[in-house]
């Protein structure tokens, strides 16, 4: 069973309570945010056709793209080689040839550097070794193996959601989903390790890799807020993997009324 972590644990750091505010029709000078929870492989139920179809619905101003620089030209444009990459590029690249709306990375500098580290990724590779052959000679403690079967069960709940209608994604059932597989993915696996010495080695890996995670997602909200100052009184959509959006949302729902915000969700237009 244990030697599905790795592939699992790929998908969900991959990916990685319905608190909207409700307004038929703005004010004229209020930005609006929606902020729609996406997977980066297509699956049956949820591709670029869906969101293609999520944004002629909208009809934004701006298109806000989980990437860093390196995935536009200087004038914001998606380049050749990423247009149909992902179900997000191929569904914006496909709007954008009926529709106008402005697009801006905002995700943090260097992403793909570090996911694609030799470094981290040889210990993601030992660790996740470690655990399997720990957990194979029954040399984790009763603490452990209550952590570990929570893990699993987090696993088998990604994979649900990884393959779940766009609706259920962005839902307040999904947001409840996807705080706990972000809570197992992170602070499941720090437990994890301190309760087992074989594992203690790790603990500085899986702290950066907590660190990463909380740095990305806080630079990402700021990037938000920037151009959603830039943009007043826009009609803005984020495209996030599903494993950012109540880290976002809630954000931005934080600040909202202090920044003339409106945050919603794409199900209310």
């Amino acid at each position: 069973m244990l030697f599905k972590i790795i592939p699992a644990l790929i998908i969900i750091l991959f990916y990685q309570f319905n608190l909207t505010g409700i307004r038929s029709n703005p004010p004229a000078d209020e930005t609006q945010i929606i902020i729609i929870g996406t997977v980066h492989v297509p699956t049956y139920n949820y591709d670029s056709d869906t969101l293609l179809s999520i944004l002629n619905k909208i009809n934004p101003n701006v298109i806000l793209v989980e990437c860093d620089t390196s995935y536009m030209t200087g004038d914001f444009q998606l380049k050749e080689d990423i247009k149909y990459s992902f179900p997000e590029t191929q569904a914006i690249t496909e709007y954008l040839q009926t529709k106008q709306a402005e697009l801006r990375p905002y995700d943090i500098p260097g992403r793909d550097i570090f996911l694609n580290d030799v470094e981290r990724k040889m210990y993601e590779r030992s660790f996740l070794r470690d655990v399997e052959f720990l957990s194979m000679k029954n040399k984790l403690n009763n603490n452990a193996i209550g952590i570990l079967n929570k893990i699993l069960a987090m696993m088998d709940i990604s994979r649900e959601m990884a393959n779940a209608k766009s609706t259920y994604i962005n839902s307040p059932e999904g947001s409840r989903k996807i705080d706990s597989i972000n809570y197992y993915t992170y602070a499941g696996f720090g437990n994890l390790i301190n309760s087992v010495p074989e594992l203690l080695r790790y603990r500085s890996y899986w702290a950066n890799e907590n660190n990463y995670w909380e740095n990305r997602n806080n630079i990402m909200l700021e990037n938000i807020f920037q151009f959603a100052k830039y943009f007043e009184g826009k009609k803005i959509v984020v495209l996030c993997g599903f494993a950012h959006k109540n880290l976002l949302k809630n954000g931005l729902l934080k600040k909202a009324g202090n920044e003339n915000l409106m945050v919603k969700e794409f199900m209310e237009f």
